[in-house]
């Protein structure tokens, strides 16, 4: 059997993006597809994940560009996009999935120099401004930047998040045509469910449940204040569990003086996987995002579908724009603006019921996105067996 061939051009490390490793995932399931993963190992062991079965998981490829030092790191990461440009060659696949403009470069040696006529798929987690370029610690993704806006014209597909992504996108690239362009959001895999049945709230006599799963920050997110709420006198009617898989230094030790009965601090986060388990015991998932960038602002982040489709309520800063979509108080699970700023002045009552409304739960996966990308690998096979067997004609 005839198979078609992916490659995965993801040059920051895989573990901190739930959406590749869902996209392996729902790959793992396609054995008429052959996966190849080029990207870069993480340069501490503080977080492993496992991505895909061992059937994907063997077709990963990890090339180093860390170091400490500038020069050096310039270099390795020279390096990276050639070895990966020459993995790419010797694959010789049918789709390019590039991951950001990081990868830009190796797939733009891929297509110029070792003259890869793969399709092109240019997928997008986030969304650079033009101030997030200008950063002096971007110089790395500024030179890929210039790379990707070559590659866009030959892309045949270029994907965000949700299409106010899309449409910030596509303002700073306007040569863009409408059929290039896709949104492909960033949900949980179909093997989370079914979960089982379960109550709301996990205890009716008891307080709400509330949980942080994510990265927590002083600066980024509004763990402060509400940490300081929750541990106040007169609140009774919380409590909270934080599984941060990314905090600062400051952050930690500050957040290590908080705990209490009713605040608990979980290090080192909980492998994907796990997710569905921990978070059925809880019922009321937060996002804290304080919005300093465009890119959070119209966020519509994975971690809204992960608690949804757990069951979870969940409440969402006002300045992000990118969830109000999603915002409902007529069907549970609920999405509730809430401000986090003032949590002295919540109305937590009607918040502490949701029996009264109709139950609508989210169903919606990954496999359900990424359909688009497999009906690529499909024509692009098809294309391609089609077109060797008409080159085998010819010299016959």
């Amino acid at each position: 059997m005839k198979l078609a061939r992916l490659a995965v051009v993801h040059q920051l490390p895989l573990e901190r993006y739930p959406p590749v490793g869902n996209l392996l995932e729902c790959l793992d399931e396609k054995h008429d597809i052959e996966v190849l993963v080029l990207s870069s190992p993480r340069h501490d062991d503080s977080f492993k994940e496992q991505l895909g079965s061992g059937r994907v998981q063997s077709n990963v490829r990890r090339l180093s560009c860390h170091s400490r030092w500038m020069a050096l790191r310039w270099l390795r990461t020279l390096l990276w996009h050639c070895r990966t440009a020459w993995e790419l060659h010797r694959f010789r696949p049918h789709v390019v999935l590039s991951v950001e403009p990081h990868s830009a470069v190796a797939v733009w040696l891929h297509r110029n120099i070792c003259r890869g006529r793969a399709r092109l798929v240019i997928q997008h987690y986030e969304y650079y401004s033009e101030d997030d370029y200008r950063r002096p610690g971007n110089r790395l993704l500024r030179l890929n930047r210039l790379f990707e806006r070559s590659l866009l014209k030959q892309a045949d597909r270029v994907t965000q998040t949700n299409p106010d992504r899309l449409r910030l996108f596509l303002a700073d690239n306007p040569q863009l045509r409408a059929d290039q362009l896709s949104v492909w959001p960033n949900y949980p895999p179909k093997s989370w469910l079914p979960l089982p049945e379960r109550q709301w709230p996990v205890n009716p006599t008891g307080p709400l449940r509330l949980v942080i799963a994510g990265a927590v920050s002083l600066r980024d997110t509004c763990i402060g204040p509400l940490a300081e709420w929750i541990n106040s006198e007169r609140q009774t009617a919380c409590t909270l569990d934080i599984y941060a898989n990314s905090i600062d230094a400051e952050t930690e030790a500050w957040l290590r003086h908080q705990i209490g009965d009713r605040l608990r601090y979980h290090p080192g986060g909980v492998p994907y996987a796990e997710l569905p388990r921990i978070l059925q015991a809880f019922d009321v998932g937060l996002i804290l995002y304080r919005c300093h960038t465009v890119n959070f602002v119209w966020n519509a982040t994975n971690k809204l579908f992960e608690y949804l489709l757990c069951g979870l309520d969940v409440w969402y800063p006002p300045c992000m724009s990118g969830v109000a979509p999603y915002a409902r108080s007529t069907a549970a699970p609920r999405v509730l603006e809430t401000d986090f700023e003032s949590l002295q002045t919540l109305d937590l009552a009607p918040r502490q019921t949701r029996s009264h409304l109709p139950s609508i739960p989210w169903t919606t996966t990954c496999e359900d996105a990424l359909q688009p990308l497999l009906e690529l690998l499909v024509a692009a096979e098809h294309s391609s067996t089609t077109k060797h067997g008409n080159n085998e004609d010819q010299i016959d």
